[in-house]
């Protein structure tokens, strides 16, 4: 651009010198020795051109700081997975509650600087949320159940004398601690901890970066333009998105 305003600015200097040249012209018959020396005015923006041109060594000190170097992309970078709509959806089918709550994954990616990676997600802190969602709904899973027997919360107090409990608080806390025992029970997650942990090595081209698990699997995490990284995990009938940001 300076180039371009250097040229700009000679050529309005050329134009000055030619109209001045036009306007004497008409004034004396020395016309010519003037329209010589005009002619030696005229040609001094041409000097001014080649002083002008130092712009261009400008503009090559302007490029320095293309030659940036490359992205360090190595540190931990932690994501959610959500599971809310998901736990949503299966409740309305299996038990016909609906439960708007949310439900995330944490997600753990730390990016070695020796090209090996460790992704881990934080099964216990998913395991004690999804406890404490039942839990926190004691009322609608009771009282769909109970509906189902043709009762409702309004006969919990005698259903739980007749079940041997001093009042319905009683027997609604129990079947609350009851509910807990099966879901830790269920979610055993050392069966799952080749699931929970997994490492590799990671490789980056351009703005991808593929990681390569000890098992022979293999993932493609995508390098957004602010720095976050996005990885899709696949489901049997969605896909689920997270994104993790650099700690």
């Amino acid at each position: 651009m300076k180039k371009a305003i250097a040229k700009l600015l000679t050529f309005v200097m050329v134009l000055m010198a030619v109209l001045t040249m036009a306007g004497c012209g008409s004034k004396k018959e020395e016309a010519p020795k003037e329209e010589a020396v005009t002619e030696e005015k005229a040609e001094e923006p041409a000097a001014e051109e080649t002083v002008e041109e130092e712009p261009a060594a400008e503009e090559t000190v302007e490029e320095e700081p293309v030659e940036e170097a490359p992205a360090d992309y190595t540190g931990t970078y932690v994501g959610q997975l959500d599971f809310s709509e998901m736990m949503k959806e299966q409740l309305i089918q299996s038990a016909g509650i609906e439960i708007d709550d949310p439900l995330f994954m944490e997600v753990f990616l730390a990016l070695n600087e020796d090209e090996t990676f460790q992704l881990t997600i934080n099964g216990e802190k998913f395991k004690a949320d999804l406890i404490a969602i039942m839990k926190n709904h004691i009322d609608d899973i009771l009282g769909t159940a109970l509906e189902q027997q043709g009762y409702s919360l309004d006969d919990l107090d005698d259903l739980a004398k007749a079940n041997g409990y001093e009042s319905g608080d009683d027997y609604k806390n129990a079947l609350a601690d009851q509910l807990e025992q099966q879901l830790d029970e269920s979610l055993d997650l050392d069966e799952y901890k080749d699931d929970l942990e997994v490492s590799g090595t990671y490789s980056i081209n351009d703005k991808e970066i593929t990681l390569k698990s000890d098992d022979g699997g293999q993932d493609k995490i995508t390098i957004n333009d602010d720095g976050t990284l996005t990885l899709i995990v696949p489901t049997d009938d969605q896909e689920i998105t997270v994104v993790m940001t650099k700690q």
